[in-house]
């Protein structure tokens, strides 16, 4: 399959140029979610790391520190760090982690006794300007820790330079999930997950951008295919929403039950599209404000989300609405509430999902998704 072959060999040649680098001496930095300015780390000369976590394995491993019914996401990157069974978190010497829940903040304390770790804290809210102010001193903190350890001044020039470099990321990203706003979607939620997962060393940030317009390159002959076009054509068109879809175990599912995901809204996904303020006299500002544009429920009130929700059932011409809860996640949980609302204003029809790594409610989960897919 087209998603396989990209993901295989995208990942493996990504890997070896980061060895590379690494071995000329660049410094690999882990991240966690969708508030860290990648920029910073690039401008440095860094290798910024995506270290969120999807294995069941990794996650059973964290319970030796861990309470066994906190989400599975935490535990799995706990894990990780503990057992040192994942690349990513093995070769990157500091971790910059952006205090995004209670549960990942205190991870980060056991954190701290493996890697070297930089905390990037939030405010509650972005509603005020002192909110802004707040998270722009927080990012010259994060400015002067990435000096720190790779021994380069960062000047504002060099910022606003890898600012232009991640917006041409950002534009390709979303150039590539928007083929699925045409009448006939042209991938599936599944491959969407693969092309994401595929940048997670971003080590060459204009050749990622060229390895994504081939990517669209190839998905758009599918127009011209018409067993392509006559299998997806009729299939219900869902967006998935909630947390990050680190375990692809519902994607799977809604994909095997005969839907297409024809969006995802989850991190990394088109909540994180907005782009960043080109060559101005303060890039720190200009990050401060598209950082915190990322509609996570951490943020209150987090009526951000439920514009953009609202915008992509139009844009993608969306049929239902899925949205994924991780067990113990509870600023989504509540938040479902709200979103529900939301849709059933617009007669959208809408099911959460609650669940985490383990196999063990695959069918349950099956049948509800089924009985879903029926409905709409």
């Amino acid at each position: 399959m087209f998603s396989t072959k990209y993901s295989e060999r995208i990942n493996e040649e990504i890997f070896k140029e980061c060895m590379a680098l690494r071995e000329e001496g660049q410094h690999v930095v882990g991240t966690y979610c969708a508030f860290t300015p990648k920029e910073i780390i690039v401008a440095g000369g860094g290798i910024p790391v995506s270290l969120c976590a999807g294995s069941y394995e990794s996650a059973k491993k964290s319970e030796i520190d861990l309470p066994r019914n906190l989400c599975d996401l935490i535990k799995s990157s706990y894990g990780h760090g503990i057992a040192d069974t994942c690349p990513y978190f093995h070769y990157s010497e500091h971790i910059i982690a952006d205090a995004t829940c209670d549960g990942k903040k205190k991870m980060f304390e056991l954190l701290a006794d493996i890697k070297p770790v930089h905390v990037l804290y939030l405010p509650n809210t972005c509603s005020r300007e002192e909110d802004y102010q707040y998270f722009e001193n927080e990012i010259e903190k994060m400015k002067a820790y990435v000096e720190s350890i790779t021994d380069t001044e960062i000047t504002d020039a060099m910022i606003n330079a890898t600012i232009k470099q991640y917006n041409q990321l950002r534009k390709a990203m979303y150039r590539l999930q928007y083929l699925n706003s045409e009448e006939t979607p042209l991938l599936t939620g599944h491959e969407m997950n693969n092309i994401r997962g595929a940048i997670s060393f971003e080590c060459n940030i204009p050749k990622r951008v060229q390895e994504i317009e081939l990517a669209i390159e190839a998905l758009e002959k599918r127009r011209e295919d018409p067993v392509f076009i006559s299998t997806m054509k009729n299939k219900p068109r869902i967006l998935l929403t909630g947390c990050p879809t680190t375990h692809s175990k519902l994607v799977d599912i809604i994909e095997e039950k005969g839907a297409v995901i024809v969006a995802m809204e989850n991190c990394g996904g088109l909540k994180t599209a907005d782009l960043v303020e080109e060559d101005t006299p303060s890039p720190l500002k200009a990050l401060a404000k598209k950082y915190l544009s990322v509609a996570c429920p951490c943020i209150t009130p987090n009526t951000h989300r439920l514009d953009l929700l609202n915008q992509l059932v139009d844009d993608f011409k969306v049929d239902g609405v899925i949205e994924l809860t991780w067990h113990a996640c509870h600023t989504y949980n509540v938040e479902a509430t709200l979103v529900s609302r939301t849709m059933s204003k617009r007669n959208t029809p809408y099911l959460q999902v609650t669940t985490d790594y383990s196999p063990g409610d695959v069918g349950q989960i099956a049948t509800r998704v089924e009985a879903f897919l029926e409905m709409i």
